[in-house]
C-alpha cells in the first residue's frame, strides 16, 4: 500500500486538514446556509404579496381569463398594489428605492 495524503502513519500534518481549517469550512457552510434560505423566505414572501395583489386587482378567484389586450394592464395593476403592500412590508428598502431615483433624475 502506497503511502496517501490521508495516510496518518507518515507524519506528513502540511496534507491534512486542521481543525482551524474545519471549523472555517463548516462556518462558511453554515453562513451559506443561513443565506439560501433567507433568500428562500423572501421569495416565498414576495409571492405571498404577489397573490395578495392579484386578489385585490381583483383577478383571481371566478375572474373569466385576461384577454391578450388585456394582459399588460393587468399586470400594471398588480404590479402597483404590489409595490404599495411591498412598502408596508419592508419600508427601509422603498427609501432606498426613493433614495436612488431621486439621484438618477
Amino acid at each position: 500500500m502506497s503511502p496517501g495524503k490521508y495516510d496518518n502513519h507518515q507524519g506528513n500534518e502540511s496534507s491534512e486538514l486542521s481543525q482551524e481549517d474545519v471549523e472555517n469550512a463548516l462556518e462558511e457552510a453554515l453562513e451559506l446556509d443561513t443565506q439560501s434560505q433567507i433568500f428562500l423566505e423572501m421569495r416565498k414572501q414576495n409571492l405571498e404579496l404577489l397573490k395578495i395583489a392579484a386578489k385585490v386587482a381583483g383577478y383571481s378567484g371566478d375572474h373569466p381569463p385576461l384577454k391578450p389586450g388585456d394582459v399588460k394592464n393587468a399586470l400594471r395593476n398588480i404590479w402597483d398594489i404590489y409595490s404599495e403592500v411591498y412598502t408596508w412590508v419592508d419600508p427601509e428598502e422603498s427609501q432606498e428605492d426613493e433614495e436612488m431615483e431621486e439621484e438618477e433624475d
